[in-house]
């Protein structure tokens, strides 16, 4: 719950049946509340469209009017009927990993949409409250689970654009949940993003193309970066650098140096495959990256220059590319693959790489001393009787 001035009071009834119980959280183009519907007080997520910059709330509490200048005017108009027509495309996805659209009004001199409200915990207040990074076990569940739902966002033309932990709600029962659909955009292949309601940036999570608002560039891809940081994220307790600072030198073609301990290769190879700077280079739809999980093949490279995953630049190991690697395509490969050393000094966590056991041990070298000593002892003890 947050506190917000020119949000909806408390009470506010909404097309005769919808009560506000609190507000949730703001943006640039809305706000979220929590509310109640009907007798059997069902609790919803109410999505009201708000534009920061050109609206106002009258002093009735409730009603919603455009700063008088006629360039506010037009974009609230303009924007108000693309917020319309996204919501058309929301109540087509039906996932049970994406949350459920359900119906859409206009009052108060704006729009409302109204959405499932999922009762859990966001990963990112989750991890703050673990202190430690997940198992690659349940990171694997869990990516499993948010790519069925960016699946089915893709599938109808849209992009969701704010993938990130806050955004991954988790029930008590364990389902993974997308949240906060209020920035998707309609997409069209070879067009890029074509309906425009604002766009939320989040420092960390955004690749280049949405940091610089090329918006004809955008595609599942943009989505896939903002996975790679998360997972990231899930897996170190760390967020990544911002954009700005991991091209200082504007160099598009550098791949990100991201220290990973404990992780296997096949999971770093993944984030690194998703987080590519060059947008051509990163997977392209979620068929191909569970492609890539199932046939475990993560290890090949598909990157131009090299890719330093380990944690210390100037001696890492580095994943360079080979000519000779032709992605067919099923996902499968040919040629040569590599794999990347784990970091140094860190200890491996579980994941389903089988480590060859170690021939000799500290203790079974000191049970073979012992053994030779007794019997140095006996053959003396013999010899001298």
């Amino acid at each position: 719950m947050s506190k917000d001035n020119s949000s909806l009071p408390v009470g506010t009834i909404l097309k005769g049946k919808y009560r506000i119980v609190s507000h949730l959280s703001s943006g640039g183009f809305g706000k979220t509340y929590l509310a109640v519907h009907g007798s059997h007080d069902t609790k919803v997520a109410i999505k009201e469209f708000f534009m920061n910059t050109a609206n106002l709330r009258e002093s009735d509490g409730v009603s919603v009017s455009v700063d008088r200048t006629k360039e506010n005017a037009n974009a609230f108009k303009s924007q108000l009927s693309k917020f319309k027509k996204e919501y058309e495309r929301l109540r087509l996805i039906s996932n049970v990993h994406v949350v459920t659209v359900c119906d859409c009004f206009e009052e108060n001199g704006t729009a409302y949409y109204v959405m499932e409200y999922v009762d859990g915990d966001d990963l990112k207040g989750r991890l703050q409250q673990r202190r430690i990074p997940y198992s690659e076990k349940t990171v694997r569940n869990y990516l499993r689970q948010i790519l069925d739902g960016l699946s089915a966002i893709h599938s109808v033309g849209l992009l969701h654009l704010d993938i990130k932990p806050a955004n991954i709600m988790v029930t008590a029962r364990g389902y993974v949940k997308l949240i906060d659909l209020g920035s998707s955009k309609d997409y069209m292949k070879g067009i890029g993003a074509t309906l425009f309601t604002g766009m939320a940036i989040t420092n960390r999570y955004a690749p280049s193309e949405q940091v610089d608002g090329s918006f004809e560039k955008l595609g599942p891809w943009t989505d896939f970066y903002a996975l790679g940081a998360t997972i990231y994220y899930l897996l170190t307790c760390n967020e990544i650098p911002t954009w700005t600072a991991l091209n200082e030198d504007k160099t598009r073609d550098k791949h990100i140096a991201l220290p990973m301990p404990g992780v296997s290769d096949e999971m770093r190879c993944l984030v690194a495959w998703l987080m590519n700077t060059d947008r051509e280079k990163r997977p392209h739809s979620v068929d191909e990256i569970l492609t890539r999980m199932e046939s475990k093949k993560w290890t090949g490279s598909s990157y131009d220059d090299t890719t330093v995953l380990a944690g210390d630049t100037e001696d890492a190991t580095v994943f360079v590319e080979n000519p000779k690697i032709q992605y067919q395509s099923n996902g499968s490969q040919q040629g040569e693959s590599y794999r990347l050393p784990n970091d140094r000094n860190s200890t491996p966590r579980q994941n389903p790489i089988q480590e060859k056991e170690p021939e000799f041990s500290f203790v079974g070298c000191l049970y073979i001393l012992i053994i030779i000593a007794i019997v140095v002892f006996v053959v003396k003890f013999l010899f001298m009787t």
